[in-house]
């Protein structure tokens, strides 16, 4: 296993790549500038004022996802190289390459040092608001690649906990504030010998399964559920590791609300104790 920074990783034109798809990135803008459009001819025909509010509704809306569809093609767009010796992944999110180039974002690990590979479907349970603010459970599915890991993945956590904290909190390059952070973790490892990957790219997982049936075990799929909607009941440690969880996932919104339900925290005081749980359980 080695660790390399994204400009230094040792690609090459041979890789199988699996990347976040442009194409679908593209149809839906298409999709919504189609709406828009709809929606503004129908309001001029029938002179309505609340076409227009939504159409603008819209057209915010796809201002605020410029930044997810422009990184769509961009060369670092990529989450994983399958190549003849191993596996390239970069755990920093295609989201964020605009933070430090100078930061370890990519591992290799060869083919040697994994055990076995397998798909998991996970269903998470998250609390949310309703459109009438009553406590509502919603279930959210991610797949993941899972990798057993035969080599030592020590300098990997401390990795992936430099990026945690780097998206989570506030940091600096040099003098200049990064403005933009978004808390997109792709790879995860939850023990010293399983990393996960966040299957959200092209092409399907199973593609990839087959292609590693060459090198590795292949095993069965596996589906898991996971409740970090009802957390009263467990110890204040395990609490803690669902809400990083929860703002690990990208729903930071929901570890704040639900640090609020546990602690009795008022906004502030949520915002900074999430915040600091990277840290703290790192």
């Amino acid at each position: 296993m080695q660790l390399h920074r994204l400009t230094e990783a040792p690609i090459s034109d041979r890789d199988l790549i699996c990347a976040y798809s442009r194409v679908q990135a593209l149809v839906v803008v298409c999709a919504m500038v189609a709406v828009t459009v709809v929606v503004i001819f129908l309001s001029a025909l029938k002179d309505s004022w609340l076409g227009y509010y939504f159409a603008g509704v819209i057209l915010l809306f796809l201002l605020i996802m410029q930044k997810s569809v422009t990184a769509c093609f961009q060369p670092s767009n990529w989450l994983v190289r399958l190549t003849d010796h191993g596996l390239l992944i970069k755990f920093r999110s295609y989201l964020n390459g605009h933070f430090p180039a100078q930061d370890y974002t990519v591992v290799f690990i060869p083919h040697a040092e994994i055990r076995s590979a397998k798909r998991v479907d996970e269903l998470k349970e998250i609390a949310e608001l309703d459109d009438n603010r009553h406590p509502n459970t919603t279930t959210r599915t991610q797949r993941w690649l899972e990798l057993e890991l035969a080599g030592d993945t020590r300098e990997l956590a401390i990795a992936l906990a430099n990026e945690t904290d780097t998206v989570l909190r506030t940091r600096r390059i040099g003098d200049e504030k990064i403005s933009t952070r978004y808390q997109h973790f792709p790879v995860l490892l939850p023990s010293p010998q399983i990393l996960r990957i966040e299957w959200a790219v092209k092409p399907k997982l199973d593609v990839i399964l087959e292609k590693l049936t060459r090198h590795t075990m292949v095993r069965p799929a596996e589906s898991a559920r996971k409740d970090l909607a009802n957390l009263e009941d467990l110890s204040r440690a395990e609490q803690e590791t669902r809400l990083l969880e929860l703002a690990e996932s990208g729903d930071k919104i929901s570890a704040i609300a639900m640090a609020r339900r546990l602690y009795g925290y008022d906004l502030g005081q949520a915002k900074e104790f999430v915040e600091g749980l990277a840290h703290k359980l790192s």
